[in-house]
C-alpha cells in the first residue's frame, strides 16, 4: 500500500476499533471481518497492513545478546488504561492514608495476601486461614510450602524496606535468593540467590542460554531504567516481570521473583498504590489468558503490547476490588451512629474485616486502645451482643473473632 492508502486506514473502524478502541489479536480480527463488510479474500493484505502499521510505530526493544527484536505499540486502549490505574491507585493511596485507624492493617494484608496467592499459584498447598495464622505467629516454617508463604512475604517486605536501591543483577540474584530459601529441592538447593548453569524449559519455551544470562538482564535493565523512549513506570514493571519470565535466569522461582521485581520498579516509580493490589490473586483466577499473553507475544512477532494489555486489565481489576474493600471498611464507620458502637469498636471491627481469621483477647484489646481491661471487656461484650464478633476460649481467657456474616450484612443494609 501506498502512504495515502496507509493514511487512510489509519482511519477505518477496522483501524480504530481493533488497534485503539482494543488491541486484537489478529487472527480475532479476522473472524470479525464480515460485520466489517469485508471479505476473506482481502484478509491477507489487511492482516499484513494492520500488523506493519503497528510495528512501524512501535517502541523498539531489540536486545542484542539473544538478537531479539521485542516492540511494543502505544495503542489509544493502553494509555487509557495506564490513566485510569494511576487516577483509581492514587485516590485510593490517599484515602487509606486518610484513614489511620486501618491504615497499616490494610498495607500489611495486601502483603500478607500478594506472599499467599504467589505461593499458591506456584503450586504451595495451604488454605488461607492457615498461611494467615502462620505469617501472623512469627513462626518457624515447617515445609516448603510454609516456607514458599513466608518467603514471599518477606520479599515483599524487603523491597519496600530497599525501595531506594537500583534494579541490577545483584538485587534480583537478592529478590530470588529471598524467595527460593529452603523451597528448592535436588541440585537445584545450591542455586538459590544463583543464576543457573544448564538449560531450563517452561513448556515449549526454552529458557535463554545460560552462558548469556548476565548479559541479557544488563540489557533488560537498561531498556527498563534508561530506555531513550517514553515509557510510563507501569510499562517498566511489566516489561522487567516479562522478560525476567523469558529470560528463566534461576532453575525455580522465576515467577515469584519476576512479580516481586514488578512491585519494585512500580515503586521505584514512585507508584505507591501497587502496595495495596495481589497482583498474583488475579493472574492465579485468569491463568490461562495470563500463559495465553505470553503466547500472543510470540505469535504476532514479539509484539509485547499482549502481555502489557493482560497486565493492565489485571491491576485495574484489582484496583477496583481495592475500592470495594477500602469503601466497605468506610462505611463500618456509620456503625457509630446506627448501633452506637465507640470509634475503638468501629476501629477493631475495620482491622478484623481484614482479617477474619484473627482473634483477640482482652488484654490485647485493652493495650490496642490504651483503655482499661474493665472498659475493653465491655467493649467485646457490646460487639458480641450486637453480633459483630463471636467469643471463644482459648486456654484460660475469652478471644474474639469477626462475624463476618453478620458484618456484611449489616453494611449491605446500610448501603441499600
Amino acid at each position: 500500500m501506498d502512504n495515502l492508502k496507509d493514511y487512510e486506514f489509519l482511519n477505518t473502524p477496522l483501524w480504530l476499533k481493533y488497534t485503539h478502541e482494543r488491541y486484537t489479536p489478529l487472527d480475532d480480527i479476522r473472524y470479525r471481518l464480515d460485520a466489517l463488510g469485508m471479505t476473506l479474500k482481502e484478509w491477507p493484505e489487511v492482516k499484513d497492513t494492520v500488523q506493519r502499521l503497528r510495528r512501524a510505530s512501535s517502541i523498539p526493544l531489540y536486545i542484542k545478546e539473544i538478537d531479539k527484536k521485542f516492540w511494543f505499540y502505544p495503542a489509544d486502549c493502553i494509555n487509557k488504561k495506564l490513566h485510569q490505574i494511576e487516577s483509581l491507585g492514587g485516590t485510593l493511596f490517599d484515602l487509606i492514608q486518610r484513614h489511620q485507624n486501618f491504615k497499616q492493617e490494610f498495607l500489611i494484608n495486601a502483603a500478607v495476601e500478594e506472599a499467599i496467592t504467589s505461593a499458591i499459584y506456584e503450586g504451595a498447598n495451604s488454605t488461607r486461614s492457615k498461611a494467615k495464622a502462620l505469617i501472623s505467629s512469627g513462626d518457624k516454617p515447617k515445609d516448603k510450602d510454609e516456607y514458599m508463604l513466608i518467603n514471599n512475604y518477606l520479599a515483599m517486605k524487603w523491597i519496600k524496606d530497599n525501595v531506594s536501591k537500583q534494579v541490577s543483577k545483584d538485587l534480583i540474584l537478592k529478590v530470588h535468593e529471598i524467595v527460593s530459601q529452603n523451597t528448592l529441592e535436588g541440585d537445584d538447593a545450591n542455586f538459590s540467590g544463583k543464576f543457573r548453569n544448564d538449560k531450563v524449559y517452561v513448556g515449549t519455551h526454552e529458557g535463554v542460554d545460560y552462558t548469556k544470562i548476565e548479559d541479557t538482564l544488563d540489557e533488560v535493565i537498561a531498556l527498563t531504567t534508561d530506555n531513550p523512549r517514553y515509557l510510563h513506570g507501569l510499562i517498566k514493571g511489566i516489561l522487567l516481570h516479562y522478560f525476567t519470565a523469558y529470560i528463566h535466569p534461576f532453575f525455580d522461582g522465576n515467577g515469584r521473583t519476576a512479580r516481586t521485581l514488578f512491585y519494585f520498579k512500580a515503586m521505584k516509580n514512585n507508584l505507591k498504590f501497587v502496595e495495596l493490589l495481589s497482583i498474583s490473586a488475579n493472574l492465579k483466577q485468569h491463568g490461562k489468558r495470563y500463559e495465553r499473553s505470553f503466547d500472543l507475544v510470540k505469535e504476532h512477532q514479539l509484539d509485547l503490547t499482549y502481555f502489557i494489555d493482560f497486565c493492565l486489565d489485571s491491576l485495574l481489576l484489582s484496583l477496583k476490588r481495592v475500592e470495594e474493600k477500602v469503601n466497605f471498611l468506610i462505611t463500618i464507620s456509620e456503625l457509630i451512629t446506627r448501633d452506637g458502637l465507640s470509634e475503638t469498636q468501629v476501629s477493631l471491627l475495620q482491622k478484623m474485616a481484614l482479617n477474619k481469621y484473627k482473634a483477640i483477647s482482652i488484654e490485647e484489646y485493652a493495650l490496642d486502645i490504651n483503655k482499661s481491661r474493665e472498659i475493653s471487656r465491655r467493649e467485646l461484650k457490646d460487639l458480641k451482643a450486637k453480633g459483630y464478633v463471636s467469643e471463644h476460649k482459648q486456654g484460660k481467657k475469652f478471644v474474639y473473632k469477626v462475624n463476618s456474616k453478620y458484618l456484611k450484612e449489616s453494611i449491605s443494609l446500610i448501603k441499600s
